[in-house]
């Protein structure tokens, strides 16, 4: 199957938008995904797939820690300044509401809810790495919800 075609049908796949925060130790990325799923009950897991030349791959590998914020209905605006690319030395997070995590990933406090995970493992599936996170905390901040992408609200890769 063409990717083309495969991207037009997943346009129809409804899918929560998650801001993935990544760092420990002051240094910190934030990516928006919208492939990010529940992987385990036990033990607890969760599963992100993010693109293999993103530089948050290489930052989780060494972090060894992630945390899959879920983003609101109304947080368009949030999810697209994670979306793009940060200049070096930019810091995605200023101004955003945020604290350290158990993990020491950062939590977004507006979020609807967040999982953090310690890295457990990872997999490279096609142009794409499985992170795989072992649940050490998650909890609902607010009641509200979750921002759903569909076709005027979809990661597309460049030239796709």
């Amino acid at each position: 199957m063409d990717s083309a075609s495969f991207a037009e049908v997943l346009r129809k796949f409804p899918l929560a938008v998650s801001v993935v925060t990544v760092g420990r130790g002051g240094a910190e990325n934030a990516l928006t995904v919208s492939w990010a799923t529940p992987a385990s009950f036990e033990p607890p897991m969760f599963l992100v797939a993010v693109d293999r030349l993103h530089y948050s791959v290489d930052f989780v590998k060494s972090t060894r820690n992630f945390t899959v914020n879920v983003l609101a209905e109304g947080q368009e605006k949030l999810a697209g300044q994670f979306a793009r690319q940060s200049m070096q030395g930019e810091d995605k997070l200023a101004g955003v509401a945020h604290r350290e995590g158990q993990t020491g990933a950062p939590i977004l406090t507006d979020a609807v809810a967040y999982f953090d995970c310690e890295l457990a493992f990872y997999v490279e599936a096609g142009d794409h790495y499985l992170l795989v996170g072992r649940v050490v905390d998650a909890a609902v901040l607010r009641d509200a919800r979750a921002l759903v992408g569909g076709s005027a609200l979809r990661y597309q890769k460049s030239g796709s």
